[in-house]
């Protein structure tokens, strides 16, 4: 990934990105079965979410209601692709390549445009 383009500004939201990313790779060079890691990767992503949304209040970061209802339609999609996974549906390369693009797709359109909320943006 390359880190600078996908930055939000935050080291922890970052981190855990990178961290996720990184998980994707590792579960890309695994040999074996590689549904355990996939499972891995889905709980990894939808704790993330909780702990972008804790991480924004805490930091007074501006977590929109789009962003929120953004956070909800993920933790279901990915409950969807749980179950495909689980009913075998879902082949390795296919299944990270889906969940890489969510990550990415919600850095971009959503996570870089987190800003701490000053007087003026109220």
């Amino acid at each position: 990934m390359y880190y600078t383009y996908f930055s939000t500004g935050n080291m922890q939201i970052d981190g855990e990105h990178a961290n996720i990313d990184c998980m994707i790779d590792l579960c890309r060079q695994s040999e074996g079965d590689w549904a355990s890691s996939a499972r891995l990767l889905i709980s990894g992503l939808a704790n993330h979410l909780d702990s972008e949304e804790k991480v924004c209040q805490e930091e007074g970061l501006n977590m929109t209601p789009e962003h929120l209802d953004e956070h909800r339609i993920l933790k279901v999609r990915l409950a969807l692709i749980e179950k495909q996974l689980d009913r075998g549906e879902l082949e390795k390369e296919a299944f990270l390549t889906i969940l890489r693009d969510i990550l990415f797709y919600h850095i971009s359109n959503f996570d870089k445009q987190l800003k701490p909320v000053t007087p003026n943006s109220i």
